[in-house]
């Protein structure tokens, strides 16, 4: 089986999820392919048997790049199946609905949805997980991957839950793809920044420039949040939301017990039952494994 993964990843949490399909669907004697949205592609969609959409959930949709994406794919022959990947640092049933426009415009180009998992990975804004949630969000996926890769291969339809009132709230939330713009222009440098041009670089939609040795932040900016969290010197000002800027990466490997976490109240009831649901699909597949 022949499996294209067209991915986007922000700040490499999605990234992070993809690889670890891979490894899975190679293990599963499948020949995978993955692709950045970032660029074009060039892949002959009707040679794999098997095209999945991964990327981060923004504001309860997914991110425009991504929407962009998918408009910009080819028709396919009808029944060409489709497996969808998310996430986001939350597992609020909300997440549920930022599929529904490109599941639209997937269906109208001949995609069929059979799969589609969520997985709760460590924001990159709002405020920072502690690591010790980090490795607890990742060692989860991490076990469900496999259990969850099994599922596509072996043709088990899996789908989210459905929320009501789903389509007109993903459209009310959809704000942020206009906002983000709005926002990304607010965008400044403070004292710290060394000029290493990184977020230049790294900007998936090319938003940043240097003109006159000043760093010019233009209107497409779609929030990925690539520039501050990764900036090595924690310098970057995110506009009206600078309140919640995260910088630098997590830890994902077992941290030491003594970490105590900021926001451990944080959608308490929600973490619970995610990882209780979690546990629960591991310690079955390990019974019948």
């Amino acid at each position: 089986m022949k499996v294209l993964i067209c991915y986007f990843s922000g700040t490499g949490n999605t990234k992070k999820v993809v690889d670890a399909f891979r490894e899975q669907f190679e293990k599963n004697s499948c020949e995978v392919t993955l692709h950045c949205v970032e660029k074009p592609l060039e892949e002959d969609l009707h040679s794999f048997d098997l095209v999945g959409i991964a990327y981060p959930v923004h504001a309860f949709n997914a991110p425009p790049i991504i929407v962009n994406f998918v408009k910009s794919l080819p028709k396919v022959d009808n029944g060409k199946r489709l497996f969808i990947i998310n996430t986001s640092g939350e597992p609020l049933k909300l997440n549920n609905i930022s599929s529904i426009k490109i599941r639209k415009i997937l269906k109208k180009k001949g995609f069929v949805l059979h799969n589609e998992y969520h997985y709760c990975m460590p924001y990159n804004m709002i405020f920072r997980h502690s690591d010790s949630m980090a490795y607890k969000m990742w060692t989860t996926a991490s076990q469900l991957i496999p259990i969850d890769c099994k599922e596509i291969v072996s043709q088990k339809d899996v789908k989210l839950g459905r929320v009501f009132l789903g389509g007109f709230l993903a459209y009310v939330f959809r704000i942020e793809h206009w906002g983000g713009r709005f926002n990304g222009k607010k965008y400044k440098v403070n004292k710290n920044c060394i000029h290493c041009a990184k977020c230049v670089r790294d900007c998936p939609t090319h938003n940043i420039k240097i003109e006159d040795g000043h760093f010019v932040f233009g209107k497409n900016c779609i929030m990925c949040m690539r520039c501050s969290f990764m900036c090595p010197k924690n310098a970057i000002k995110i506009g009206w939301f600078n309140g919640w800027k995260v910088n630098g990466p997590y830890n994902f490997n077992n941290p030491n017990g003594t970490e105590q976490a900021k926001h451990k109240n944080f959608c308490k009831r929600s973490y619970k039952k995610y990882f209780a649901r979690s546990e629960k699909k591991i310690a079955e597949n390990s019974a019948t494994a």
